[in-house]
Order: structure tokens, then sequence, then C-alpha cells
């Protein structure tokens, strides 16, 4: 552990922010929630928006959609969330519960009714 002191504030102080730096492209990387695992290999496109698509282990109910492309300008949520269970409802082949659409721009949680 480095300690600032006197003699090295400006050494501390600059690795805090390199590592901070470093950090800060991870929180970028697509992963999902615990549990859950990528669905299709190759992304899902629908109307200009590019989905990935984890469901949870074992074929459980819950899924994700993540949002991966940029989009300017930045859509509205409701525009999203309607791709989103397009793109769900592509990849699993079930379609989702009524009222469990949940989510933002970035990411949608959903729960699945495959009971047919």
């Amino acid at each position: 552990m480095i300690y600032a002191t006197r003699n090295n504030a400006p050494f501390a102080r600059a690795l805090t922010a390199a590592l901070g730096l470093m950090i800060l492209p991870a929180c970028a990387i697509d992963s999902p929630q615990i549990g859950k695992t990528l669905i299709t290999p190759t992304p899902i496109v629908v109307d200009g928006a590019t989905f990935r698509i984890f469901r949870q282990r074992g074929g459980g109910s819950s899924v994700e959609a993540h949002r991966i492309n940029v989009m300017v300008p930045p859509p509205s949520r409701t525009a999203i969330v309607a791709k989103a269970a397009i793109a769900i409802t592509q990849a699993t082949g079930c379609p989702i519960k009524a009222g469990s659409l949940v989510g933002d721009q970035a990411l949608v949680k959903a729960e699945l009714d495959c009971s047919n």
C-alpha cells in the first residue's frame, strides 16, 4: 500500500489517477448479471439498435438485452425498450410476460413466458 506523505504526495496522486484511468475502460465491458449466459453469438439488430441477449442459465425465464451500439441522436427510452422486446422475442422464441419488461436505453430486463 502506498501512503501519501509530504515527500511522495505528488506520486501518490499520480498513481491514484493512473489507476482510475485504467479501471474506467473496464466499466464499459458488456457483461450480464451473474447467472446469465449469452444466447446468440451474433448481436441482434432491430431497426438500427444492436442488442446482445443474455438468458438465465439452464433455460430460466429471466432475460437481459444489452444495447451495444451508439445512436445519434440518443433514442427515447420507450423506443429502445420496444426494440429490445422484439430482439428478446427473436432470440428466445418466447413471448415476454406482461408487465415484466423494464429498462432504459442501455439495458432492458424481462421475464419470459415459454409455457407454450
